[in-house]
């Protein structure tokens, strides 16, 4: 597509093209820099073309945020095409990067607890991206991940199953067959999105079998999620992603922020900084209200002139917190909302207040009784061994994150004699697709390197004098990977 002339912008070359728009960089005359135009493909009639500049003056208000990739300026240019004047971020993205090599554990917690905080800021906006992936992650000059994109394919009219704009590789089911209004499509997407990171390609992608977009589609509304193996990334991330890619729209995190803290407390776990949610809230009810901020969540409250082609479409569904028992319910863990954190005065049993000197008594009391449970709890026991466990001093514990029924371990025997012995590994209920990891080990192994397989059988050659030890592990779809089973080892002769 050729781009077009905008004035006070001189065309440079081409970024990337997409299914509804194609990317340019340009030379903005005044000030003086380099920057992204976004051109969107001809075709959108008048009231899609309102309805994009309506949705481009909320994200221009939002564009401040620290995860959302700033907004220049939008417009229409003179052949009928709308664009969104962007911040030019220099390649290599995290798109880029991926597929060549997955990323690190640290870094795919990082990124996913900052484009949450951009996709809440969103939420509480009224506006659904819709369409988040590897390829709408943008890293500033200075590293830092940037969302882009949001709603665009909505409101160019692209929305449904058949939808130019849909990316199918990382859409919740429910996606696929109709328009959803829901937040938790959005953490789907995200979910599915650091999946990809960890794992170095769409999440439903498979190296024996068809990657087609029906195949994919299949997949997708099965649940049959690819496995992630990675012995560096902790069972408790794999469950958070796992239950926000739930076929079940109930059974994922209600909200981003929910996910975003989720994925803190395995920062945590792994002994992290935990990245902090930053949310600015545009809510009505958050202007006048207190922000229950704390050192892993910073909600600002911010004016937002939504204008009327936005205010006037469906409002995202945002699911109460207080309806999800995964859902946090302590300050500074709001999903849908703030509430003020201000309590009325002790009451006598009559219903009256009570006086000044009273009060203050039930202060003192109450303020040694904290000062001596705090000083316990600093101090410990003198048996206490559980120093460097559990969440850093002055965290709140972890969110609770209900766990996919973890898959059974595999039992494993030998039989043979002499040189050759054969191991063999069995399961209860076994499951069409299960893949076992086997993992030899000993001073006659050759190859310690971990080999994937469904087969339940394994036969060695073993040296004279020689140990071969065997663990397997079971991969299912649907639930986690199992521990390794029991070393059982053999010795030639």
């Amino acid at each position: 597509m050729q781009p077009p002339q905008i004035p006070g912008f001189t065309f440079v070359d081409l970024v990337g093209e997409g299914g509804f728009a194609d990317v340019f960089r340009y030379q903005q005359e005044l000030p003086t820099r380099q920057v992204a135009i976004k051109v969107l493909r001809s075709g959108s009639d008048a009231a899609s073309l309102e309805l994009f500049r309506a949705e481009a003056n909320v994200m221009a208000q939002l564009s401040n945020h620290p995860s959302i990739v700033p907004i220049y300026q939008a417009g229409v240019s003179s052949d009928g095409r709308a664009f969104l004047v962007m911040e030019y971020c220099p390649p290599p993205h995290v798109a880029q990067r991926y597929r060549t090599q997955p990323l690190a554990v640290a870094e795919v917690l990082d990124i996913g607890v900052k484009i949450a905080s951009a996709v809440e800021t969103a939420h509480r906006a009224g506006i659904l991206h819709r369409d988040i992936k590897p390829h709408n992650i943008l890293t500033s000059t200075f590293g830092v991940p940037l969302l882009t994109d949001f709603g665009i394919a909505s409101v160019v009219g692209e929305t449904g199953a058949g939808a130019q704009g849909l990316s199918i590789p990382w859409s919740p089911p429910e996606s696929l067959s109709a328009d959803s209004h829901d937040v938790r499509s959005d953490v789907y997407s995200l979910a599915a999105t650091l999946y990809s990171l960890l794992i170095g390609h769409p999440p439903f992608e498979r190296r024996d079998a068809p990657n087609d977009n029906a195949s994919l589609m299949t997949r997708i509304e099965r649940g049959q999620l690819t496995p992630l193996r990675r012995p560096d990334a902790p069972p408790s991330l794999i469950d958070v992603l796992r239950r926000a890619m739930s076929v079940e729209i109930e059974r994922r995190p209600v909200s981003a922020m929910v996910l975003g803290r989720q994925l803190q407390d395995v920062q945590i776990e792994l002994r992290q900084s935990p990245t902090r949610l930053e949310v600015m809230d545009a809510s009505p009810s958050a202007l006048g209200e207190e922000q229950p901020n704390d050192a892993r969540t910073l909600v600002r409250p911010v004016s937002v002139i939504i204008p009327a082609a936005v205010h006037d479409r469906p409002a995202p569904l945002q699911p109460s917190s207080e309806e999800d028992t995964r859902s946090p319910h302590r300050a500074g863990h709001v999903a849908t909302g703030a509430s003020s954190s201000r309590r009325p005065p002790p009451q006598r049993s009559g219903g009256r207040p009570l006086g000044l000197a009273a009060r203050l008594g039930i202060g003192v009391v109450a303020a040694l009784l904290v000062g001596a449970v705090g000083y316990a709890l600093l101090a410990g026991s003198p048996g206490d061994d559980s120093r460097g466990k559990g969440t850093l001093r002055g965290e709140d514990p972890p969110d609770p994150v209900e766990p996919f029924e973890r898959a059974p371990t595999p039992v494993v025997t030998k039989s043979g004699k002499g040189a050759r012995w054969t191991f063999t590994w069995t399961q209860a209920e076994p499951k069409q697709g299960d893949e076992f990891k086997v993992l030899l080990s000993g001073d006659g192994v050759t190859n310690p390197e971990a080999q994937y397989t469904e087969a339940t059988t394994r036969t060695v050659k073993v040296a004279p004098g020689a140990t071969v030890c065997i663990q397997v592990a079971l991969s299912r779809d649907g639930s986690g990977t199992s521990a390794l089973s029991e070393k059982t080892c053999v010795v030639g002769s």
